[in-house]
């Protein structure tokens, strides 16, 4: 009998201590093998049949004490996994993206390690929640299951005093009230069985400049903080105007139940620019290229080397256009699409870039994308047609900043 349960208790503690293990829909296989809590950060070691890629442990130092979570991703040769790490808490009642930060060393075909950094999790719980959304033919899906691990960062946080709905913040002549803040709503994914939980935040603002009620500024971007030291920045968002005020829904969000949030939000304005802000470009020739010129290109490399079509300075900052690209390989329904590149030097610092674009007809043609690398925005163009040149106005302008600490409401709460 002693035998046997011995035998019993060695069978259970390998059960309780075997690895987790999550499946993508494409086949690929996730194991979690360690969660550390730190600044330096080791890859840990581990056994493949086979030949390998060589080369020693890799190794990363992160600014602050950080949660890494290193996973083992095995795959078809040639096939690469696209997925995204989410951070919950075990009732989900919100959920942040995290990201691999560069952090991952291929082993062999078809195996490799990465560190995902959790930069925002629930750090006042005892366990937590890695799930994973997927990206394939069906869209956005959420695999079966996840890691559950335990909270290395757990402690006693202070806790922030929030201060009461309506708020208003101003930055010089411009003052921006938070009205209504509220997390857990509906907004990108629609959650669902095999979706994505959606957990976006709707926050709406009213804004009053020189004491005249102004429905030219708009959020483009807020950062989320708390006190336990987690931080995001919008990375999915829209915005509309509802009732003459401007409204944001955006991921990700923090955990409703800390008594508050702090949110620092860019405004930016939509109208109403000065002639210094403004710069306008007529005949800017098409040329033909590839979506990989617009978005592989490096505004520092060969900057000296680039010809730019038109050059001029506004505050402060020097621009170049450069001609604009249309691709020959990527259609959308039909329609040629192409890009655009505006070089900035140095690299605007809280200014933004508002383009107004027509073709040689007159139309206006639509920008669907951008994004901004070393000093180069780079556009997504709609429908080019037989377009030969295009008439560009750029409005270079500087936005606002504004703090609020406050509490969420939460989605369904009267």
């Amino acid at each position: 009998m002693a035998i046997v349960m011995a035998g019993l208790a060695m069978a259970g503690a390998g059960w309780l201590c075997r690895p987790q293990v999550v499946m993508l829909n494409e086949g690929t296989k996730l194991t979690l093998l360690r969660v550390e809590y730190g600044r330096h950060h080791v890859m840990p070691k581990v056994k493949t049949t086979g030949p390998g890629m060589g080369g020693g442990a890799m190794t990363f130092d992160t600014t602050n004490n950080t949660l890494v979570a290193w996973i083992l991703s095995e795959h078809k040769k040639n096939q690469w996994p696209n997925y995204e790490v989410l951070a919950c808490d075990r009732a989900e009642t919100a959920c942040v993206a995290s990201y691999a930060g560069g952090s991952s060393r291929q082993i062999k075909d078809g195996m490799e390690i990465m560190g995902i950094q959790l930069n925002a999790f629930p750090r006042r719980e005892r366990k937590l929640e890695l799930r994973f959304m997927s990206w394939g033919q069906g869209g956005q899906q959420l695999a079966k299951g996840g890691f559950v691990v335990s909270n290395p960062a757990r402690e006693s946080f202070p806790r922030w005093a929030a201060e009461p709905l309506p708020d208003t913040q101003s930055d010089g002549d411009l003052a921006v009230t938070l009205t209504h803040l509220v997390s857990g709503v509906r907004g990108f994914n629609g959650g669902g069985p095999g979706k994505v939980p959606d957990k976006a935040v709707r926050a709406s603002f009213s804004m009053m400049q020189n004491g005249a009620a102004a429905t030219n500024w708009q959020p483009v971007q807020i950062e989320t903080s708390d006190a336990t030291g987690n931080h995001t920045v919008n990375n999915s968002w829209s915005s509309a105007q509802e009732n003459d005020e401007a409204v944001m829904i955006y991921q990700w969000g923090l955990w409703p139940d800390e008594p508050a949030w702090k949110l620092r939000v860019e405004m930016s304005r939509t109208s109403g620019f000065t002639t210094n802000e403004t710069w306008t470009v007529s005949d800017i020739p098409v040329e033909a290229g590839s979506e990989q010129d617009l978005w592989n290109y490096n505004g520092r490399r060969n900057r000296k080397e680039v010809t730019s079509f038109a050059e001029t300075t506004l505050n402060g900052i020097h621009l170049k256009i450069l001609p604009v690209l249309a691709w020959a390989d990527r259609n959308r329904d039909g329609h040629k699409m192409g890009g655009f590149r505006v070089l900035a030097d140095p690299a605007p610092d809280q200014f933004r870039l508002t383009l107004d674009i027509t073709n040689d007809r007159g139309r206006r043609v639509q920008t669907m994308g951008s994004s901004l690398n070393n000093g180069c925005y780079g556009y997504r163009l709609g429908d080019l047609g037989n377009t030969k040149t295009l008439n560009v106005t750029l409005a270079l302008h500087k936005s606002r900043f504004v703090e609020f600490t406050v509490k969420p409401q939460t989605a369904g709460d009267d």
